[in-house]
């Protein structure tokens, strides 16, 4: 039963990404790309099938998209990392395919890029000893100029290909590449610089545009669910204030809280400044990251800003933390150089949101 309504002053959204691979091979570059990221995705209005991220080496990415998937671009630019998107195929796959079986990983593609030159590539491990995964956040957003949302990655199930007992090959246009090894053991296994998680979970908080505010409606127990949602509202005298929203997933889903609780529109109203902070939070051994709101009122609009002065925190002692830290510059501190202004028209809840990046000292770029 309904018990009052509120609007949702941010968004986060889920991708329908559901698994990555990467295969770097920088130490024997191709003319053009220096290594490749393969998706598997599905969803209802995506469909299933499979992508190519090909890392370009002037730092932006190539996509190309399996014919069976429909992606909107402006959603795909949000998961490419890198610089950003340049250019976009569709194509089709003659082979495509990701199995992590027995805890071995089977997976490849085959396809013509934009030369017309044919990518081969597949990886087939065959040993039997096991490889314990790890849970990691890859620096997706560290090159971007130009931020579209705050990129978040959990990479779940995280592991690298092992070198023993493994059939791997990689061909462009003919001319095999060799793949590159990863510098350190795991497990006392060598490994190749191939990375796969066969559990991702990608999303984009707060994506950047003009939309309106949603209003949900609240239950007596001051929760507001809709199809991909959780709403957690505080009730103060009738005004309903945000205090969670909780990204479903099926294995994995993503918390944002607030403290103190998120003012309700009304409030603002009354040209009351608000300050607070917030808490990006998924499950599992992933960590967090802590934010700043504040919310001013100027001329019939609440002006909001969102600043990470934090580095993403992860557990204390987290598997090969350290080592993959030292092959991921700033893994862990780019989030610091995003932050967010938002617009909201009040007397139609329309609302504009912008990002931006920041050097250390807080001065626009």
């Amino acid at each position: 039963m309904s018990k009052g309504k509120a609007y949702v002053p941010f968004r986060i959204e889920l991708s329908p990404i559901k698994q990555m691979a990467m295969f770097h091979f920088h130490k024997n570059p191709d003319s053009e790309y220096d290594a490749f990221e393969l998706h598997y995705i599905e969803s209802e209005e995506t469909g299933s099938g499979f992508r190519v991220l090909a890392w370009r080496k002037d730092g932006y990415r190539d996509s190309y998209v399996q014919d069976s998937l429909t992606i909107k671009e402006e959603d795909e630019i949000l998961a490419v990392g890198g610089k950003g998107l340049k250019e976009r195929f569709h194509v089709r796959f003659d082979e495509a395919y990701f199995n992590h079986v027995n805890g071995r990983l089977d997976a490849g593609f085959v396809f013509n890029d934009k030369h017309d030159r044919r990518i081969v590539l597949y990886v087939d491990e065959r040993i039997e000893k096991e490889s314990k995964p790890l849970t990691w956040l890859p620096s997706v957003g560290n090159h971007i100029k130009e931020p579209h949302s705050m990129p978040l990655f959990f990479l779940y199930d995280f592991d690298f290909a092992r070198k023993r007992d493994t059939d791997i090959f990689l061909s462009i246009d003919g001319i095999v590449k060799e793949v590159d090894p990863f510098v350190f053991p795991k497990d006392f296994q060598s490994r190749y610089y191939v990375e796969f998680s066969t559990n991702s979970v990608v999303a984009s908080f707060n994506k950047a545009g003009k939309y309106t505010l949603e209003q949900v409606e609240i239950d007596e127990q001051g929760v507001a669910k809709t199809d991909h949602h959780t709403y957690l509202y505080e009730n103060d005298e009738g005004l309903y204030k945000l205090k969670r929203m909780t990204l479903e997933h099926e294995t994995h889903p993503v918390e944002v809280s607030f403290s103190p609780v998120f003012p309700n529109h009304k409030e603002v109203i009354e040209a009351k400044p608000f300050y607070g902070e917030f808490t990006i939070r998924p499950s599992g051994e992933a960590g967090f990251l802590k934010g700043k709101y504040n919310v001013l009122y100027q001329r019939g609009k609440a002006i909001i800003n969102l600043t990470f002065p934090e580095s993403w925190q992860t557990p204390k002692g987290a598997n090969y933390e350290r080592f993959i830290n030292s092959m991921t510059p700033n893994i862990k501190s780019w989030y610091q150089t995003y932050q967010c202004r938002q617009v909201v028209r009040l007397e139609d809840m329309d609302t504009r949101i912008e990002w931006t990046r920041v050097d250390s000292d807080r001065r626009s770029r």
